[in-house]
């Protein structure tokens, strides 16, 4: 038995003991708390915020653990399909939607840092972030979703209602643009980025 199917078999029995034991629950939330924090961190700029929307993620989660069946998805789809639920719904809210400036990122307060949060530290990811805030916002979903939340094209596509190979196609483009930008000396990215965002074409 492969890694992957292991971990949704043993995802899809502790959804299932959830369903009547608030304990295995709380095995599920300590397994996927960073990711879920990690993917609020790559959409909103503020840390109380990043805490309430993982909050929120989880009660729903917890509130309709039930609905939960494992041969529509891996619970990990499910639970970012409702972060991402969230996430939308208060941006809708906000009337915004921003990606979190580098500066945030590294001076947000709270908990110990994760793997992802202490790798921000060299020039060229430094550069990287910059970059990031040129894509578009279904560029830096999918970007999120793929990089922070860890998920596969296929089940990207499924939580977005976007091709499979579109999903690829946007990553691949998105990814390449990203190293194009870095590669670029500092006046040439200068010029670029007043460009505006990077076409989405997946032709």
């Amino acid at each position: 038995m492969t890694d992957t199917v292991s971990a949704f078999v043993d995802d899809s029995l502790l959804a299932q003991r959830a369903a009547r034991n608030v304990e295995a629950f709380l095995a599920l939330y300590d397994r996927y708390f960073a990711r879920v924090y990690m993917y609020f961190r790559h959409r909103c700029a503020e840390a109380q915020t990043c805490d309430d929307l993982t909050a929120q993620t989880f009660e729903q989660a917890l509130s309709h653990i039930c609905d939960y069946c494992p041969d529509r998805g891996s619970f990990a789809a499910w639970l970012f399909g409702i972060a991402r639920n969230i996430a939308n719904a208060h941006f809708r809210r906000t009337l915004r939607f921003q990606w979190v400036p580098l500066e945030l990122v590294r001076s947000l307060p709270g908990r110990d840092p994760l793997p992802e949060e202490t790798a921000i530290e060299t020039d060229q990811q430094q550069v990287l972030l910059r970059c990031i805030q040129e894509l578009s916002p279904r560029q830096r979903d999918l970007l999120a979703l793929k990089f922070a939340a860890g998920l596969t094209n296929r089940q990207i596509a499924q939580l977005t209602g976007l091709g499979e190979q579109n999903v690829g196609v946007i990553l691949h483009r998105s990814i390449r643009h990203l190293r194009k930008r870095m590669e670029a000396p500092e006046d040439r990215r200068a010029r670029q980025s007043a460009g505006g965002p990077v076409p989405e074409t997946t032709g």
